[in-house]
Order: structure tokens, then sequence, then C-alpha cells
């Protein structure tokens, strides 16, 4: 029978072979993609909440292909990755690949810095190239950390001039040993609001306490304000939990 509810479906994320040599890591297989990698993790709360380009769907946080990376110094490095497009869901080649290049800077104890760019083509002749341009820094002190990023996605959905823009900022400070008190802003936004519909900026502010080794448990409260007219603020708290190594 056909399947229509896809969250049904196990799908396998990350399934691949690396090989290092030097200063060079070469990744196969379904891979992790360098879109947004250094940003999710250093944000550190996804059980609680995606990063902004993961959330607003900028692009996959897995995909089958190719990764290389060269470590030119302690300080910088660079990366670039071949892939299906599609994310780790649609492993089919349907259309064009996905090109990306990175660069990582961490000029200071505790500062890192990244650039990157990626450009998802398209085989009709008819639409538009996928681009996606997206930049980060970040501190991290003795217990705390900030970091903020500015994302552009061009041509969403293949179509020319729809493009989605925004900026994250988020924060944490240790506030114990179990205890860790975290923040963050949102704000998206549409060229010539063709996606006002979805528009929004939004917070998020909570409380995460380490029951033992294996699991976490976060409170957080959070706000929506979409961008359209007229529309409401939506208020929302919730309960994260986390088990795992």
């Amino acid at each position: 029978d056909n399947v229509n509810d896809y969250h049904r479906i196990a799908y396998i994320k990350n399934a691949q072979i690396s090989w290092k040599t030097g200063n060079l890591t070469l990744t196969g297989g379904l891979i992790s993609t360098i879109q947004f990698n250094m940003q999710e993790k250093f944000w550190g709360y996804r059980y609680i909440m995606k990063s902004f380009q993961d959330e607003y769907k900028f692009g996959s946080s897995a995909d089958l292909g190719l990764s290389a990376e060269y470590e030119f110094a302690d300080w910088i490095s660079a990366d670039a990755t071949i892939v299906n497009g599609e994310g780790y869901k649609k492993i089919q080649k349907n259309d064009g690949l996905m090109y990306g290049l990175g660069a990582t800077l961490t000029p200071l104890k505790g500062l890192s810095m990244r650039i990157y760019y990626g450009l998802n083509e398209t085989t009709d002749p008819t639409k538009e190239n996928k681009q996606n341009l997206a930049t980060f820094i970040g501190y991290k002190g003795k217990g705390f950390s900030i970091g903020s990023e500015y994302n552009l996605y061009m041509n969403n959905g293949n179509i020319k001039g729809n493009d989605l823009y925004g900026f994250s900022v988020y924060g944490s400070v240790k506030a114990s040993k179990s205890t860790d008190i975290y923040a963050r802003y949102d704000n998206l936004s549409s060229k010539n609001d063709w996606n006002k519909a979805k528009d929004e900026s939004a917070s998020i502010a909570g409380l995460q306490v380490k029951l033992g080794e294996y699991v976490k448990i976060a409170r957080n409260f959070r706000v929506s304000m979409p961008k359209q007219d007229n529309a409401e603020n939506r208020y929302m708290g919730y309960v994260s939990c986390h088990f795992g190594f």
C-alpha cells in the first residue's frame, strides 16, 4: 500500500567511512554536512531546539556524498563537500548536486569564526540554483558561552528572488556543576515579504539540569512573534529530556 505518513518510516542518518592522513581528512557515505554543523555544536542544545538553519530548513544536517577537510595550521582549516543535495531522507539523485566550501578560524583561545558558501544546482533550465551563505562567530569562556550567526538562503524552491535571511544570537551560563542557564533569539525575514506568513522573530530561555552522567532535563519558555499582519504572539512552555552517552 502507498505510505503517506512518512513519520512512521525509519531513516539511516549517518553511515560513513573516514580516512585521515596528516592534516587531511576524507569522508564518504551518509555524512554530516558542514553547512551548520559548527553552529549546532556551539549552540549545544539541539534536543531542545534545532539550530537556526536546521529549524528554518535552510539545509539538511546529513546527506549522501563526499567531504574533505584540511588543517593548514592550528588556527585555520578549510573544508569542501559534494553531496546529493536532497538530505538523508531522499538519497536518490533526482536533480543536480550540492557543492559547499567553508573555512574555520580559531585565532584566540575560545574564539571561533566560520564562513560557508553552498550551491545547490538544478538541472531544469527554467529554475534557479539555490545558494546558501552562512557566517558565525562565537566565544567560549570559563563557565559561559556566547555566539551569533547570520544566514542567507537565495532562490528557495529554485525560484528566483525567493530569498530568506536572518540571524540568531545565543548563549549559556553555568550556574553550578550540574545546572546551565541558556537563552537564544532568532529573527527570520524574507525578501519582499514573499514568506511573510512564516517569517518571525522568536526567543527561548530555560534551565538545564544534569541528573547523573547520561540524563539531562531542560525546562524552557518560548515566545514566537509572527511578522504577518494581525498575527498574535504565541507563548509556550516545554520540558525537554535527553538520554544518551
